[in-house]
């Protein structure tokens, strides 16, 4: 007889969907329980690659259990196909393309199930796990140089991996963003950049870190950046902030102020892709200032009242203080207006493309 596990030992599934479906969750029946697609299904998935009756889970004094009832699609456990498995805490549990986190909470939770379909991402989504359990980025370095291109004082960290499914940042960051594993990732990113670093024995130039948005909503981006001040003090950071995440004047001055107080300098990224955030920028002014490639991209062909604008947006980012920054610049043409306009520092695939650690000075 299967004996149902304490009230206060709730086991969930917590949903990994696109969209608004992400994170939905649902209370595991302290019964068996059917799941499958249709409305009678006690779990209802409705997704057209899950079965009418897909599979029977149930809780008993041992956990949670889940047995396939000859599904079309298949119970995957871990990425495994199987017919029956024991569950912990953390397991991913797959009923055709539609996958969840298995947890157990202490509260109780209103029963629910699903409305809509998942799409077919359940491969990625375990590529995915498997680059943050195993570590798998591989940071790119790309110079940024001095206008007379003498010398080379810093690199951006670009990320990278090692798995194919994952290589480019963009599909990278898409599923973390799926999963709410935005802070995760980039914290990684800049862990894994500085100890490769230090580990080479380069700490000679200033490293430039990205940030992600999500990270300025919460106390969780200081206290990374506090603990990569502390395992690598010989390290010049710059902390790079979107463009489009610096709207609140106190809260840019706060960060400002903290960050000088780790040692590091603050970067406003992007500059001029969205709104000119000039407000900000003199009342906050950063470091450094990185003007978008969109500005840069053909600069030499530009119209002169486009050439002046720029000319007076970098002459009042240097008149606050700032270094300023020409960003994507791709041909000699563009090197040579952007030393005309004013530009102090460039970057830009004419200088140099993102590597590894080996190739930087």
């Amino acid at each position: 007889m299967i004996t149902p596990s304490q009230p206060q030992s709730q086991w969930v599934l917590t949903e990994y969907g696109s969209g608004n479906q992400q994170r939905r969750t649902i209370k595991v029946p302290n019964r068996i329980a059917t799941v499958g697609r249709t409305d009678d299904a006690d779990v209802c998935i409705a997704v057209s690659s899950v079965s009418k009756q897909h599979a029977k889970i149930w809780v008993d004094e041992d956990g949670l259990h889940v047995e396939d009832l000859g599904s079309t699609n298949g119970t995957h456990h871990n990425g495994r196909p199987v017919r029956q498995a024991s569950l912990v805490e953390g397991d991913l549990l797959q009923f055709a393309n539609a996958v969840f986190r298995v947890g157990c909470q202490q509260e109780e939770l209103p029963d629910g199930t699903l409305e809509e379909g998942l799409i077919p991402w359940a491969q990625t989504l375990l590529t995915f796990e498997r680059l943050l359990s195993q570590r798998a980025v591989v940071p790119h370095y790309q110079p940024i140089i001095t206008m007379d291109r003498l010398s080379t004082p810093g690199y951006e960290v670009l990320a990278r991996s090692d798995l194919p499914e994952l290589k480019s940042p963009a599909a990278m960051f898409e599923i973390a963003e799926r999963l709410g594993q935005n802070a995760a990732l980039s914290e990684m990113m800049r862990e894994e950049a500085s100890r490769l670093l230090m580990t080479a024995n380069k700490t000679d130039s200033k490293i430039f870190l990205n940030t992600h948005p999500d990270e300025l909503a919460t106390e969780r981006l200081l206290t990374s950046l506090a603990e990569l001040r502390d395992r690598y003090p010989s390290l010049a950071f710059v902390i790079e902030i979107h463009e489009g995440a610096v709207t609140e004047v106190e809260q840019m001055r706060s960060l400002r102020e903290q960050l000088a107080h780790l040692g590091m300098q603050l970067s406003y990224d992007d500059f001029g892709a969205g709104q000119g955030r000039l407000l900000e920028l003199v009342e906050v002014p950063p470091d450094i200032l990185k003007f978008d490639m969109q500005l840069i991209r053909d600069i030499d062909q530009a119209s002169a009242s486009r050439q002046d604008l720029l000319r007076s947006l970098i002459r009042i980012a240097q008149d606050t203080g700032s270094i300023t920054l020409a960003e994507g610049v791709e041909t000699e043409a563009e090197h040579e207006t952007c030393v005309q306009l004013g530009f102090e520092l460039g970057q830009g695939f004419l200088y140099g493309r993102p590597a590894t650690v080996d190739h930087v000075h």
